[in-house]
């Protein structure tokens, strides 16, 4: 969705070369994803990996990341709205948590069909 929504405001920007906004912002996200989320995605897949098969669907984040998912949520909502950060430096943004985000979620799919097959 966040990279949907960067691609979209990338074709209302007015440059030249709209493929270094891509870069500027697909580079730092694949960086994060290897760097930054895959540790938390690993330990959040050895919990659910620990827990029994009836545990609820929101086990697979510790409670207390709930919280952080809510003010970032939020914050996210805000930047985007307020109209504080022009388009051309929120757009790389997008499309570094984007990426982040996807190639980190690949890692939950690899452990899911590992354990159904």
């Amino acid at each position: 969705m966040l990279i949907l929504l960067a691609t979209r405001w990338l074709g209302n920007l007015d440059i030249k070369y709209p493929v270094l906004i891509i870069i500027a912002g697909v580079i730092p996200g694949l960086l994060v994803s290897i760097y930054g989320f895959t540790r938390i995605v690993k330990k959040n897949i050895q919990r659910i990996e620990d827990m029994t098969p009836r545990a609820s669907i929101f086990a697979f984040q510790a409670w207390h990341s709930y919280l952080l998912i809510v003010i970032m949520m939020s914050m996210g909502a805000f930047v985007r709205h307020s109209g504080l950060i022009p388009m051309i430096l929120k757009t790389p943004g997008y499309f570094t948590i984007g990426t982040a985000l996807s190639f980190s979620s690949l890692t939950y799919y690899k452990a899911f069909f590992r354990s159904t097959l």
